[in-house]
C-alpha cells in the first residue's frame, strides 16, 4: 500500500509537470511586427539586405546582419514572460556583457515612458538560450518593449507567455526618424544590455524612430555607406558619429565627399557631425592621444570647408564634454560604459531638439 500510494505522488507530479509545461502559449517571430531595420524588406533579423549592396566592405556587410536598433512590442496580460532565441555562435567579447551582446531586454510602457522591467541572459556556451525575463507580474494588460542583441547575429526567437493570457502585436508610431551612422559606439559597445545603447536611449528619449547604423570598427565614411543611407526615405536628421575608426588621413579625404554625396538625396536634411569622445586610453598613451587630436581636428576642419562651400543645415559637437571629466565614463578607456552612454545623451538630444525645432 505504501508502495502505491509513493507511486500515486509520482505519477501525481509528474502529470502536474507536464500540465504546466503545456500551458504555455508560444509566440513564434513571425506572429510579431520587427522593426527599427534600415529597410523593412531586409532579410531575417538583418538591419540590411547585403546581397543588394555590393559595392560595401565585406566586414561591414557582415556588422549588418547584427541587430542592434532593432525591436518588437506586443500587448498582453500575461504574468510571466520568456524568451526561447538563438544567435549564429555563443563567442563573447572581452569588453561587453553577454546580455547587450547575445541578449534581449525589455521595457514596459508606463505614463511616464518605458519601464525597464527585464533581460534574457543568455547560455555562456551554447547559441541557444532560455531565459525567463520576467516572473510573478499583475495580469493587467500591458504594452511591451523589447530590443534584440546588439553584437551577434539573431537567428530565431520565440516568447513564451501564459496559456490563456491575450496577446496582440502592435506598431510603434513616430513623427521623427533619425539616422545615426557610426563606430562600435553607435553599434552599442559597451552598454551593458541593448536598450541602454545610446541610439536606443535617444528614441525612447525623443519618440523618434531612431535607425542604427553603427558597424563596429568599421565606419571609415567608404562612398558606399553613402549611397545606401541615400536610399533611406523620410529621413529628419542624419548623424555622423564615425570619426572614432577613421584614421586622421582618413577624416580628411572621406568627410567632405561623404557629406557631398549625402546631399545627392537629402539635399535639406539637417547634417549632425560629431566629433570622436576622449578616449580615456589617450591619457597617457601619447600616440593614442596624438591620433585623437588630429581625428577630431581633421573633423572640425572638413566642417568648416563644408560651410564655406555653400552647406547648410550642418551642426557640429565637439567631444569636450561628451563622457564627463571624471575618467569613469569608459569601460576600457574607448568605448562608453552606461554612465558614459547617459552622459553623451545628455549632451546630444538637446542638441538635436534644437536641430528638429528649427527645420
Amino acid at each position: 500500500m505504501k508502495q502505491l500510494t509513493i507511486y500515486n505522488i509520482l505519477i501525481c507530479l509528474l502529470c502536474s509537470s507536464i500540465s504546466n509545461l503545456a500551458a504555455q502559449q508560444i509566440i513564434p517571430a513571425q506572429e510579431l511586427t520587427i522593426q527599427g531595420r534600415v529597410f523593412q524588406d531586409s532579410p531575417h533579423f538583418h538591419r540590411v539586405d547585403t546581397a543588394k549592396y555590393n559595392t560595401l566592405p565585406s566586414r561591414v556587410k557582415t556588422l549588418l546582419t547584427n541587430a542592434p536598433g532593432m525591436y518588437t512590442s506586443f500587448r498582453s496580460n500575461t504574468k510571466k514572460l520568456a524568451i526561447n532565441w538563438t544567435t549564429k555562435d555563443a563567442k563573447l567579447g572581452n569588453n561587453s556583457t553577454a546580455i547587450m551582446s547575445r541578449g534581449f531586454d525589455v521595457y514596459v510602457k508606463e505614463p511616464q515612458g518605458w519601464q525597464f522591467a527585464g533581460a534574457a541572459r543568455p547560455s555562456l556556451t551554447s547559441p541557444s538560450s532560455k531565459f525567463p525575463i520576467i516572473e510573478e507580474m499583475d495580469d493587467r494588460e500591458k504594452e511591451f518593449l523589447l530590443y534584440f542583441p546588439l553584437y551577434k547575429e539573431l537567428i530565431t526567437f520565440e516568447l513564451e507567455i501564459d496559456q490563456e493570457a491575450s496577446f496582440s502585436p502592435t506598431t510603434q508610431q513616430f513623427n521623427t526618424k533619425i539616422v545615426i551612422y557610426g563606430s562600435s559606439i553607435v553599434h552599442g559597445a559597451s552598454a551593458s544590455r541593448p536598450g541602454l545603447a545610446y541610439p536606443a536611449q535617444l528614441a525612447r528619449k525623443l519618440n523618434a524612430e531612431v535607425i542604427n547604423l553603427g558597424v563596429s570598427g568599421n565606419a571609415k565614411m567608404e562612398l558606399s555607406l553613402a549611397q545606401m543611407i541615400n536610399e533611406i526615405t523620410s529621413v529628419d536628421l542624419i548623424i555622423m558619429d564615425c570619426v572614432p575608426n577613421s584614421s586622421p588621413e582618413q577624416v580628411t579625404e572621406r568627410t567632405f565627399a561623404f557629406v557631398k554625396e549625402l546631399r545627392k538625396k537629402h539635399p535639406n536634411t539637417p547634417i549632425l557631425m560629431i566629433e570622436s569622445i576622449n578616449r580615456e586610453i589617450s591619457n597617457y598613451n601619447l600616440k593614442w592621444q596624438k591620433r585623437l587630436l588630429e581625428q577630431n581636428g581633421n573633423f572640425k576642419k572638413e566642417y568648416t570647408r563644408l560651410l564655406a562651400s555653400g552647406e547648410k543645415n550642418l551642426y557640429y559637437i565637439p567631444a569636450d564634454d561628451l563622457i564627463g571629466h571624471d575618467s569613469e565614463g569608459t569601460v576600457d578607456g574607448t568605448h562608453p560604459t552606461d554612465v558614459g552612454f547617459s552622459r553623451m545623451i545628455d549632451i546630444i538630444a538637446p542638441k538635436i531638439k534644437e536641430i528638429l525645432e528649427n527645420i
